[in-house]
């Protein structure tokens, strides 16, 4: 189901076209403005739209980078996806299954780490208020990014700590210091990548923005500057201006 403040935009530009569709059947109407005309109006019409569909794809680009994030951090047991406390906790028990096993100073010090990693929660997923909507909470974006950075570093300790093991050399490929370096790298561009797609985001919306709101151009000084053209033309009282006089932005 669509986002509120999303359906508005949609809203305010078919407004637009029911607009440009009357002026363009308002006969010898000629404003001073020439961004006014039929043809630049819905010229002006076609970069809102394009700009509309931007937001939603770059929106929901991120949306998919959150989800495959998440995923790779938290897993998924009905997808069969271990995340990274599952693999915290087998580097933890390997130590615990050499000799000294869970009194060890290593599995100690493991321990300790992968406790760390298992105390992080995911965040409430995902941050989606509607891109550019006033109830955008900012502060909890930058919490949720802060928990994944420091997982990340989390496991970068995990794996430097399993690789100062005495004898620590697991038959699960998987859980060797270099492939426990690889993954974390691979969790850090998980990171990247949202991170990428949120600038996106906001880019495409500030751009969406200048096109609905800017203070001459915008779609709305527009719309209201053209109900004034026509007033100005034909006046007030005139068949053609009651063509358009109903009409809201």
């Amino acid at each position: 189901m669509p986002k509120t403040s999303e359906r508005t935009f949609g809203n305010r530009l078919e407004h637009g076209r029911a607009l440009q569709v009357a002026l363009d059947k308002i006969a010898g109407y000629s404003p001073d403005n020439a961004n006014l005309t039929p043809t630049k109006f819905k010229q002006h019409l076609d970069a809102v739209e394009a700009a509309n569909n931007t937001v939603a794809s770059s929106s929901q680009t991120l949306s998919d980078a959150r989800t495959s994030r998440r995923l790779a951090y938290f897993g998924d047991v009905k997808q069969g996806v271990p995340g990274l406390a599952t693999l915290a906790a087998r580097v933890r028990d390997t130590p615990g299954s050499m000799a000294g096993g869970k009194h060890s100073p290593s599995y100690k010090q493991i321990q300790r780490l992968t406790q760390k990693i298992s105390n992080y929660r995911p965040p409430k997923k995902p941050v989606t208020a509607p891109p550019g909507g006033p109830n955008a909470n900012k502060k909890e974006i930058s919490q949720s990014e802060a928990s994944y950075g420091s997982l990340v570093q989390a496991g970068r300790d995990l794996a430097a700590a399993a690789a100062q093991v005495p004898g620590y050399n697991p038959t699960a490929t998987d859980l060797q210091p270099a492939a426990l370096t690889a993954s974390m790298t691979a969790l850090a561009n998980h990171n990247k990548t949202v991170t990428t797609a949120l600038v996106e985001v906001r880019n495409a919306v500030a751009a969406r923005a200048e096109l609905y709101d800017g203070e001459q151009t915008g779609l709305k000084s527009q719309f209201q500057q053209a109900k004034a053209a026509v007033a100005a033309q034909f006046g007030r009282r005139s068949a053609e201006y009651k063509t358009i006089v109903g009409l809201r932005y």
